[in-house]
């Protein structure tokens, strides 16, 4: 058996896809397996896997499923003690493998996902910034803040597979952030660790982000809240309110998001935003949605 499963999820990417199995053939620690699972592509995703066989490579072409079911789909295929994600357009480092590998074995049972720092870059591969490290132990309340990029995708962590087992791997109700809530779901039962180097390049495209599919993201945070609320203190509860009211708003459903903006109120009465969010409520969605576009570009960071 290997001591790590690298899977790669993949579907019309073949621009992309060759770099990506490059960056795990070319991984100095060699005892994985690298599953490419391939989502029913209708472009030349096979032959660029055609290209690579190898002992090491298992090519799983499989029916069309949402990012959750087919890393799950993963999950149960894989055969290595640690499992590792890798998007279609993004590189791992060559130590990535080595240096995760090497903290686990330095750790207990109780750690279940090691990570690294990550460097952005376009499609271009022009670097567009790097995130250094700083969670550590258990960190599910700085999780639920948000603060720290953390991972910056999927395809940097390295996460314990039977640690991935106890939790019933990915959500697959979700079609958005699957990835940060099963990070949470972890971190409350888990201890996380880091390498301080970087390990993956993950790739930014233009086009449709999380940002525009504002009822998916806004599901995914009342999931959280109702999962995690009693654990957050009144200004994160207060926080995830805010966030869900004003998607609801933003979605048409304005009644509905200024009510969880009063409960906003109500959990933290002295936080300024949550009162310029109710009063925004009432210009209407199409207005609040402009102001909330406007902020998001002036705030800092």
């Amino acid at each position: 058996m290997p001591a790590a499963s690298a899977i790669i999820t993949t579907f019309n990417r073949e621009r992309f896809l060759g770099g990506a199995i490059e960056s795990v053939l070319s991984q100095t620690f060699r005892d994985f397996e690298l599953l490419v699972l391939d989502n029913a592509s209708s472009d030349g995703t096979a032959a660029v896997v055609r290209r690579r066989t190898g002992s090491q490579i298992r090519y799983i072409r499989h029916a069309p499923l949402t990012i959750a079911a087919a890393r799950n789909l993963g999950v149960r295929e894989a055969r290595g003690e640690f499992v590792a994600f890798l998007d279609d357009d993004d590189e791992w480092l060559p130590r990535k493998l080595e240096q995760q590998v090497a903290v686990f074995r330095r750790g207990t049972e109780s750690l279940g996902l090691v990570y690294g720092g990550f460097t952005r870059i376009d499609e271009r591969g022009a670097e567009a910034g790097t995130h250094h490290p700083a969670l550590r132990g258990r960190i599910l309340t700085e999780l639920l803040w948000q603060r720290d990029a953390f991972t910056g995708s999927a395809s940097n962590p390295m996460m314990r597979a039977a640690a991935l087992a106890t939790l019933g791997g990915f959500n697959e109700t979700l079609v958005t952030s699957e990835d940060w809530e099963l990070y949470l779901r972890l971190a409350e039962r888990f201890e996380v660790e880091y390498v301080p180097e970087v390990v993956v390049r993950i790739r930014t495209h233009r086009g449709r982000r999380l940002g525009d599919r504002i009822d998916e993201a806004r599901k995914v945070e009342e999931l959280v809240l109702s999962r995690f609320g009693p654990q957050m203190n009144a200004r994160l509860r207060s926080l995830y309110l805010r966030k869900i009211g004003g998607k609801l708003c933003r979605t048409g459903a304005v009644p509905e998001g200024r009510a969880r903006i009063r409960q906003a109120i109500g959990a933290d009465p002295l936080n300024p935003l949550a009162y310029a969010q109710y009063g925004l409520s009432f210009l209407g969605s199409r207005a609040y949605g402009r102001v909330h576009d406007i902020y998001r570009r002036r705030r800092p960071g």
